[in-house]
This record gives structure tokens, sequence and C-alpha cells, in this order.
């Protein structure tokens, strides 16, 4: 493990890792498009006419009543004036969390591994021989492109304002991949919290296996390299975990969602 990854996780890359994230769903939450509640113990992001981002997260119940502010949240996601995805990290208190949203109702739908790279030999690892051509993002057509390819592989309603609103910021870099003139694969690089973020990592079903989604993610983390960035990070499922490992990623932590049962 190299110098600038050990002095991280001295101060704990769970951190970093979570951080980055809370801070995209923070961002979006700006807009007038998603209802914001951003507080100590609890926040979260409710669309008001798209899929994503919308969640709960960074939960702080310590020295709370825990079973009592679960009830409260449970009411809200009912009356649909809180979302119904509830987004457990390393961060999140107290640390059992997620066991006792489950004994009040919720399920774990979505598992992620939480994912660090110390950039210092992103230009090292080799590049795999396909023909996508990766270009950032840089009018409106490219990003109706990255937001036709985000919803299609997620099953998702993406907000197309928001993206414009989040196309404008200067620590936000959308990327898109190409073959043979048609959108494929798509990429948002977020810059915050000291690190580069990689979020919404795609690439359409029939183009799968292809080594795209290494090649925009490698392409990415140059970049962010380039641009002074030393460590990336990222959440994977468990069919990204494998390609991200590639790049020389290891897990160091979970997010998990959870969402509450119908009654």
């Amino acid at each position: 493990m190299n110098i600038i990854l050990k002095e991280i996780i001295s101060e704990s890359i769970n951190n970093y890792i979570e951080n980055n994230l809370d801070n995209f769903y923070t961002k979006a939450s700006h807009y007038p498009n998603f209802i914001p509640r951003i507080e100590d113990k609890i926040s979260w992001v409710l669309a008001k006419n798209a899929d994503w981002p919308d969640c709960i997260f960074r939960a702080d119940f310590e020295d709370l009543n825990v079973k009592k502010e679960i009830s409260n949240v449970k009411k809200l996601i009912r009356k649909r004036k809180a979302p119904n995805a509830w987004t457990v990290g390393p961060l999140t208190k107290p640390n059992n969390l997620g066991s006792l949203l489950e004994n009040q109702g919720f399920s774990n739908v979505y598992h992620q591994a939480g994912m660090a790279l110390e950039l210092n030999d992103i230009e090292n690892i080799k590049k795999n021989k396909n023909d996508l051509i990766i270009e950032k993002v840089n009018n409106e057509e490219s990003l109706i492109q990255w937001s036709e390819v985000v919803s299609q592989v997620f099953g998702i309603k993406v907000d197309f304002e928001l993206l414009k609103f989040l196309y404008l910021l200067e620590e936000l870099h959308f990327y898109l991949g190409k073959f043979e003139g048609n959108s494929v694969s798509t990429l948002m690089l977020y810059l915050s919290s000291g690190v580069a973020g990689l979020h919404a990592v795609s690439t359409l079903p029939e183009y799968r296996s292809t080594g795209f989604g290494f090649a925009i993610s490698r392409f990415a983390l140059i970049k962010a390299y380039k641009m002074g960035y030393y460590i990336g990070v990222l959440q994977a499922s468990s069919l990204g975990e494998n390609i991200y490992r590639k790049l020389g990623f290891k897990k160091y932590c979970d997010i998990i969602s959870y969402a509450l049962e119908k009654e």
C-alpha cells in the first residue's frame, strides 16, 4: 500500500467514500425539483419528478431513541413525504442501524461495496483493447444521450433539468462512451471531499463484457489525476466490483440501501 492511501486510511477512507456520495446527494438537493432535509441527525433528498437521486442518508441517531426516530421516518415515508430508500454506510450511527431497520419492516434491497484506489499508477494500468470512443459531455445533445443510457441501464426516470444544473458545476464532469456511432456507456465524475468519485457508471446490456466500463472508468480517473486528485472512490455493485478490482480498487466498507415494505 502506498503512502498517500496510508495517510488517508489513518483519517478513515470510509469517510471519503461515504462523504463523496452524501455530498452529491446534498448538491442535488439544491435544485428546485427536489425537496431536501439536511439535518445533523438525518438527511434526505426527495425527488418530485424523478427516481434519482431520491434517498435518505447520513443518519446519526446516537444518544437518541432510535426506535422512535425510525418510526417517525416510517410515517413520513407512508405519507410520501420522505424517500423510500434509506442508505446505510460505515458513518451511520448507531452502527447496527441496518438491523434495526429490518426489525421495523425495512428490507435490504441493494448492496454495494465502498471501494478506493490510489491514482499514482492509474496511467500504467494497461488499456484494454476496444473501439470505445470516450468524450466529455459538452453540449445538451450529448447530455440527453447520457441521460437516456443511464435511464435504460438502471431502469429509472432521470430529471433532465437536474442534469443541466449539475453540468454547469465545475466539480462535476460527465463522460459518454460511443461505439460505432452509438452512445453505449456513461460515467459521472464528482470531485468532492478531497477525492474523485465515480458515479452512474453504466453500459447498455447488449454491450456488456466488452470492457467498456473498465475503459470509461480508467479514462475518467486519469483525467481526475491530472486535475490534482490522488484518490478515487466509488460504490460498486456485485457486477461492477470485479471490473474495478482490475483497475486496482480495493473494498473498504459496505453501502446498503433499505426500503420499507408495503403494508
